[in-house]
């Protein structure tokens, strides 16, 4: 495509990005310095409709871009070189992060929220896994009579806590007795392999099955819980900023897609993204109900190299240019958050 048509495209995709509206030769004449008369960017107009950038929606005399130009647009933007942004903006945004991670409890939800107020778009954020993979050990503390606590430790360093509430009191020696044949068992295996472990109990430790089985019981949920992956979202009432989502109908459907975490990971998996920094723009979406949406995310890694992913969903019609920088920018920000813990 020749520069001046290109040109033309952008101003046209800038402008409907402004304002949904069809954009004529004279919107481009008036608003854009291209240099050339309106008869002529009729002309480019057409042919650009002709190479399937613009669409023409019912009689109006203006045009509207396609998706394909958005690819056309976004990929220009990734090809322009590297995207600049301001590492004083990274680092507020990071300070910002740890600011209301102290309020809220959660990172990652932090990140979340912060991303949706800053874009004006539903924002998520995919967290990585846990990387512990095996048990380090256990601790078993008596509270009070009858009550213990069970520290459970992967070999990563992440902690659970769980607290059991007991049947009759247990002397100290016994307890350590219990932790010892459960550690011996379960120190060093994998999490996967815990419904495997068996232990045969004798004497007096036999009045203390119950116990057991309540720990073994925490250590599965350990597993499921180190092995599950967190998603957090916010911003949904952000679409109600676009006209593509003004129909309540409409943005009712893209809610209650965003609520179902099922359908929403499925659309958010690695295997739809090329780029650790990439764009899904309408139809390049499998879900029906984000044709007509984009999005925009970027993977981020934490001290142990594990990925995760943020990024923002919203309609076709977004600022790309402004979003990949925000989106780019956020990405940054969680990983030096993530390196300074």
């Amino acid at each position: 495509m020749d520069r001046r048509k290109v040109e033309i495209l952008n101003a046209i995709i800038s402008s409907y990005i402004v304002d949904p509206i069809p954009v004529g030769s004279r919107t481009l004449s008036k608003d854009y310095e291209l240099g050339i008369s309106s008869a002529t960017i009729r002309n480019e107009m057409a042919d650009l409709e002709d190479l399937g950038y613009l669409n023409k929606p019912h009689q109006s005399a203006g045009r509207i871009p396609s998706y394909k130009a958005y690819r056309f647009f976004v990929d220009e933007v990734f090809s322009s070189g590297k995207i600049i942004y301001d590492k004083e903006i990274i680092s507020q945004v990071k300070d910002r992060i740890l600011q209301e991670t102290i309020d809220s409890g959660g990172i990652f939800k932090s990140v979340a929220k912060i991303l949706a107020d800053f874009s004006n778009c539903t924002a998520y954020i995919v967290a990585p896994q846990k990387a512990d993979t095996t048990i380090k050990r256990i601790t078993l503390m008596k509270i009070e009579s009858n009550l213990i606590l069970l520290l459970i430790i992967g070999n990563k360093g992440v902690v659970e806590r769980h607290f059991i509430e007991l049947y009759e009191d247990i002397n100290e020696n016994e307890l350590e007795q219990i932790e010892n044949i459960i550690s011996k068992e379960v120190s060093g295996i994998d999490f996967n392999k815990i419904d495997q472990v068996n232990i045969t109990l004798k004497g007096p430790m036999v009045s203390y099955k119950y116990l057991i089985a309540e720990i073994f019981k925490r250590l599965k949920g350990f597993n499921n819980k180190v092995s599950a992956i967190e998603l957090y979202y916010d911003g949904l009432t952000n679409i109600f900023n676009f006209e593509e989502y003004k129909d309540p109908k409409k943005a009712q459907e893209f809610m209650s897609f965003i609520e179902d975490r099922d359908s929403l990971m499925e659309i958010l998996s690695n295997k739809n993204f090329s780029k650790n920094l990439d764009v899904l723009i309408g139809d390049e979406n499998k879900a029906d109900l984000m044709k007509n949406n984009s999005i925009i995310r970027a993977v981020f890694v934490n001290s142990n190299n594990l990925n995760g992913s943020l990024g923002l969903i919203g309609p076709a019609r977004m600022d790309y240019k402004k979003l990949i920088k925000t989106v780019s920018i956020f990405k940054n920000a969680v990983e030096k958050v993530l390196e300074g813990m």
